[in-house]
């Protein structure tokens, strides 16, 4: 008798995604050699951070990474010049995430439940230019990581990057679970040019 979980399983493997052997240990690591990372989101003051890298120091555990999700915009710049201090005296990664985003705009369709989608969105030309200042701003103070929500800026840093106006070390961190939307926003950017 073929129970549920076994229908599921065959129907898996006929797509070629088959159960991974008890022993199975992957070949893939990170620059360092290292197999996996800890990161601790939601760092969104100097006092949280050194909260975090006093706590792991008196249990004896390291973090790989801390992430200010709330945006850049809302600190100052000697705030974002002590939180890298501090992340790179304890051998922390530091990401900050960019502002101002929808929720945070004048307008309220971010509340509204159809846009409830565009709600970590940047919302037109003016914010796009704030969000690659706040950037600009970060990185001048020693920010090497930026957590982004709109693939239009994504898109832009990107570009901004391989043009050498940021570093190439500079890591654009974005949702992976928005990722497709990349890949229509590139494919949609194709045929634009298509188009012209």
């Amino acid at each position: 008798m073929i129970s549920m979980m076994d229908d599921t399983k065959n129907f898996l493997k006929t797509l070629g995604i088959t159960s991974q052997d008890a022993n199975y240990v992957s070949n893939k690591r990170f620059n360092d050699g290292g197999q996996y990372r800890l990161e601790i989101p939601g760092i969104q003051s100097i006092n949280s951070l050194e909260t975090v890298i006093r706590t792991c120091k008196e249990n004896d555990m390291f973090i790989h990474r801390v992430t200010q999700t709330k945006g850049i915009m809302l600190l100052s710049d000697n705030d974002i010049k002590e939180m890298v201090d501090l992340a790179n005296s304890a051998e922390i990664e530091l990401f900050l995430a960019v502002g101002p985003r929808a929720v945070y705009d004048t307008s309220a369709t971010a509340n509204t439940k159809e846009g409830s989608r565009i709600a970590y969105r940047l919302r037109g030309f003016d914010n796009l230019v704030y969000a690659i200042e706040d950037v600009k701003r970060a990185v001048e103070f020693g920010v090497r990581g930026i957590l982004l929500y709109d693939e239009g800026l994504l898109y832009v840093l990107s570009k901004m990057r391989e043009l050498g106006k940021f570093q190439k070390t500079l890591i654009l961190n974005y949702l992976l679970m928005q990722v497709f939307q990349i890949l229509l926003v590139q494919n949609f950017l194709k045929v634009l040019d298509l188009i012209h």
